[in-house]
């Protein structure tokens, strides 16, 4: 009997601390093409980092919560650029992403989170009297 209560505790606890997770890195598919702009309409600014997380409940197959990677990536993004030394920069050079997921499932309830860092050289276009005094007009 002693041996039975043992190995159901030992399967509940492998259960109830088993977790899964995983990591990726990816690049900004859709970067800002800055090439666009002349090297003096614009000035490059800190190294900057945002992040942005999200919680999901199951219960009995049933999700509660939760926010997709497009969406905490965009807020990553947007965490980032607001961050940049009080400068109002307007976006990132070749933003890179960091992705983590952790999963711990159990029997009637999983529980999941999801990471998402965002970093990148932040950049702002120069105004019009900055641009001007840069000519040296």
């Amino acid at each position: 009997m002693n041996t039975k209560k043992s190995l159901v505790i030992l399967l509940l606890s492998v259960l109830f601390f088993a977790s899964c997770s995983s990591t990726r890195n990816t690049m900004n598919e859709y970067p800002i093409e800055i090439q666009k702009f002349d090297r003096d309409e614009y000035v490059v600014l800190d190294n900057v980092e945002g992040e942005a997380k999200s919680t999901r409940f199951w219960l009995l197959f049933l999700p509660f919560g939760g926010k997709s990677e497009a969406k905490l990536g965009k807020e990553a993004y947007e965490r980032a650029v607001n961050n940049a030394s009080n400068e109002n920069a307007d976006g990132l050079l070749q933003p890179r992403y960091t992705y983590k997921k952790t999963v711990i499932p159990l029997l009637l309830f999983n529980f999941s989170t999801k990471k998402v860092t965002a970093k990148g050289k932040a950049f702002r276009i120069k105004n019009e009297e900055e641009y001007q005094k840069s000519k040296g007009k």
